[in-house]
């Protein structure tokens, strides 16, 4: 599960395009935030849900039942701000940040398993310096 914090414009919905493309979603589709639907399903190497909280009331974000996506998808939330708590105990935090235009600032954050694997990849990046 990938929790996305950033002000409005801060590029997390770009940062979801391009985790899609990697992931092989049909380049045909657009990637767009669910706002207004919550939720959009893509398929492509993997199941993706890609979940939207910006406009959600903390009722109506106990009525998605999303916990049933989570062993079966790979679960992207926009707005994570909005969780009263983190759903799993295994997840990365991304935050972006506006610098200007063209710059952004990403900061990765992982709990469990995510923790891991980032002092995992810590270590190989200094085996390559």
């Amino acid at each position: 599960m990938l929790l996305f914090y950033g002000d409005l414009g801060a590029g997390k919905t770009t940062f979801i395009q391009g985790i899609c493309e990697g992931l092989e979603v049909n380049p045909d589709l657009y990637i767009t935030s669910p706002t207004f639907t919550l939720l959009n399903f893509y398929e492509g190497k993997y199941p993706i849900l890609h979940i939207d909280l910006y406009r959600i009331s903390q009722e109506a974000l106990e009525d998605l039942s999303i916990s049933e996506y989570f062993s079966t998808h790979i679960v992207l939330i926009e707005w994570a701000d909005k969780l009263s708590e983190p759903p799993l105990p295994d997840y990365l935090e991304i935050t972006l940040q506006y610098i200007d235009e063209r710059g952004r600032k990403i900061i990765l954050t992982g709990y469990g398993e995510w923790s891991q694997l980032l002092k995992a990849l810590e270590r190989d990046e200094e085996w390559h310096k």
